[in-house]
């Protein structure tokens, strides 16, 4: 009865919560003997799913524990029903310290197997566990009046349930693992929530108390709870249910449904963070000033870190997301200020030592901001990066805090976004394209100056270069061919010099000491095809971007300040494609001959020149060896077979017989020049 009493007083809160499986069993006195169920109360549709993982779950357990609708048997029938004969007569702390470490690794097994799985089947395990160790403290109820010296057994510990809360948290399932993950960390506060004592001894004054024995939630149960509300966020912004409602025609500006379902699992994550701090206040209030200081559940950078992801990744991120995750940062800056006054009491009673914003904060902050789709996004992302490097000139003590390449290249991109979305029609705010373009190349000049500097650990990457270029290739601008080119050429002279201070400082090291060593590779390469590519089509599109409708000019200088304009764009084209001739790194593609082929299109005036010009480049692409992989990652062209380079035909497709027979508007011409092809294919397949 005192064991009944006890699961009462720890397990009430469980048994009016809702059931998962069915359970197949009675209980007498705290122990379960199988049978079959006659009839069954649960709805079979909401858990057909889950009939092939386990039969039993871990609430089940808890409410067939706390029953009393079945008569008790004997002792000795409990004890054979469960098998714990032999555990329950000497149940010794080595005995009970392996079998903890058998479940821990049976489990540690189901979740590398199948961690999907492998969730629904640790909880069973966990619901046994539960019962088995009720069973134990009513046997050393009855053992502790014969000896007091004798200890209470344990079975369950935190580490256990910790590794079931775990176990959700990488299942997978989104908001579904997450509920069941914060529904374990919430059992084990009800278990100390009240206290629970029961009377083992003679006198009736006499009372033990099991809140030392049961699981406590410590550090890494709130954190792995946390994380997995974090992952839950991503998981649902990047599922969207389909329904009937999502299936209609709605406005594009309107919150999709798959987002709103992220925000309340970010929104969940950050109410974890914060009772788990509100949970370390009420320890530190408990506690006896002359006990030592214990913060085995304070919050820690770590877990911020969780929170922030959460709201720094979720898809179709809007400006609510960016200015929770503003808040969150707001209130570890209070946290790390009161830290450094040098107090035994910093704020409130409360010694906070644990929060650190560093980079990996503020990059977060700054994604959150970039993914946005607002105008304002990427202004609010740039302006705190250029936060973060006055925070590093400050010179902080003990903190990483120098922006690195990422930081740049999240404000960078979300420019560059800005810019793709206007040219797809999308409302960006007042600032044009060309403005959006020259901010990302503010970026990279401001990149290159750290670089020089050797305070900061931080060099462009090819990838940054890329960003510029695309950006300018995306803005349409009127200097979009130009400034495109020299971001190219800046690559280049990057990249030799890269090669030169590589090898001054391996000569350096090795020269005095006569090794001979492998040189290092440079820090930047030279650019590849694709990079040249992306110059090429910016120029092949940027037909008519330089014409003034506005000005007072008739429309024979119009004219011909418009073909001047666009001889300067094909002239910068063709010294492009020269480059990449002349390349050591790189050679010309099948996109690289077709966005030529759209340039003297688009840029030439039609006349037998530039029919000239054509027929050159042609004959060109089709002597050229093509590269044994695309370097190109967004054309997928050469995937299907109808567009594949014929043997012996080098660079030539279809997209470059096609782009010709627009570019010839000779019918007997462009024959000639196809019969010419064929020819040479022919001969080059002899033996």
């Amino acid at each position: 009865m005192a064991l009944r009493s006890l699961s009462r007083k720890c397990c009430s809160p469980w048994t009016l919560r809702r059931h998962v499986y069915p359970v197949s069993g009675v209980v007498i006195d705290g122990c379960l003997v199988r049978r079959e169920r006659e009839g069954s109360s649960y709805n079979t549709a909401n858990y057909s799913s889950f009939a092939n993982f386990s039969t039993v779950s871990f609430d089940d357990y808890v409410n067939v524990v706390n029953s009393k609708s079945q008569p008790p048997l004997s002792r000795k029938d409990d004890i054979a029903a469960l098998g714990l004969n032999n555990v329950i007569a000497d149940a010794s702390q080595t005995q009970l310290a392996h079998r903890q470490n058998q479940y821990e690794q049976e489990i540690l097994r189901w979740m590398k197997a199948s961690p999907k799985i492998a969730a629904y089947k640790v909880e069973e395990k966990l619901a046994n566990m539960w019962v088995e160790q009720q069973e134990l403290l009513s046997r050393f109820e009855q053992q502790h009046r014969v000896d007091e010296s004798l200890q209470p057994p344990v079975l369950l510990t935190v580490d256990t349930v910790n590794l079931v809360i775990q176990a959700w948290c990488n299942s997978n399932t989104g908001e579904v693992g997450a509920m069941r993950a914060e529904r374990l960390l919430r059992w084990m506060e009800d278990l100390h929530s009240t206290p629970a004592k029961s009377t083992i001894g003679l006198e009736p004054t006499s009372t033990y108390s099991y809140n030392t024995i049961f699981p406590m939630p410590d550090y890494q149960s709130y954190a792995t709870v946390i994380d997995a509300w974090s992952r839950a966020a991503i998981y649902e912004s990047g599922h969207a249910k389909s329904n009937i409602d999502s299936e209609m025609e709605t406005p594009k500006r309107d919150i999709s449904e798959a987002t709103k379902n992220g925000f309340e699992c970010a929104r969940r994550a950050e109410d974890v963070l914060m009772h788990m701090q509100k949970m370390h206040e009420r320890r530190l209030e408990n506690q006896q000033h002359s006990d030592p200081y214990s913060s085995d559940i304070q919050p820690d950078t770590h877990v911020f870190h969780l929170v922030l992801k959460a709201w720094s990744n979720i898809r179709g991120a809007t400006k609510a997301t960016a200015m929770r995750a503003t808040r969150i940062l707001d209130f570890m800056q209070e946290l790390h200020h009161f830290q450094s006054l040098n107090s035994p009491t910093s704020w409130q009673g409360i010694s906070v030592f644990k929060v650190h914003p560093n980079v990996h904060t503020y990059k977060l902050l700054i994604q959150a901001w970039a993914s946005t789709a607002t105008p304002e996004g990427a202004d609010h992302a740039e302006e705190i990066l250029r936060h973060l490097l006055s925070i590093s000139k400050a010179g902080n003590v003990g903190v990483e805090s120098n922006p690195d390449e990422e930081c740049f290249h999240i404000v960078m991109k979300a420019h560059a976004e800005s810019v793709r979305k206007r040219r797809r029609g999308t409302t960006i705010g007042h600032t044009s394209s060309g403005d959006r373009a020259r901010q990302v190349t503010a970026l990279l000049d401001w990149m290159e100056l750290l670089a020089s500097r050797r305070a900061f650990k931080i060099q462009p990457t090819l990838e940054t270069y890329r960003i510029a270029m695309s950006a300018w290739a995306w803005s349409h601008d009127v200097d979009a061919p130009r400034e495109a080119e020299r971001i190219l050429f800046r690559i280049i002279r990057a990249s030799e010099i890269s090669c030169v201070d590589v090898a001054v400082d391996h000569l350096l090291q090795t020269g005095s000491q006569n090794k001979v060593s492998s040189t290092p590779k440079p820090w930047l390469d030279g650019p590849e095809t694709r990079d040249f590519n992306t110059v090429i089509n910016c120029c092949a599109f940027a037909r008519g971007v330089s014409s003034d409708p506005s000005s007072d000019m008739d429309d024979d200088e119009a004219l011909e300040l418009h073909q001047k304009a666009q001889k300067e764009i094909f002239l910068i084209a063709e010294d492009v494609f020269q480059a990449l001739l002349e390349s050591k790194h790189a050679q010309p593609d099948s996109d690289t001959f077709l966005g030529m082929l759209r340039a003297c299109v688009s840029l030439l005036p039609n006349n037998e020149d530039r029919d000239a010009r054509v027929i050159e480049l042609f004959r060109l692409a089709y002597k050229t060896h093509p590269p044994e992989q695309s370097s190109s990652s967004k054309s997928t062209y050469s995937v299907l077979d109808r567009l594949q380079s014929p043997i012996g035909g080098g660079c030539v497709n279809a997209n470059i017989l096609r782009q010709l027979r627009l570019a010839l508007p000779s019918t007997e011409e462009y024959i000639r020049v196809r019969e010419e092809y064929e020819q040479y294919r022919r001969n080059s397949m002899k033996p």
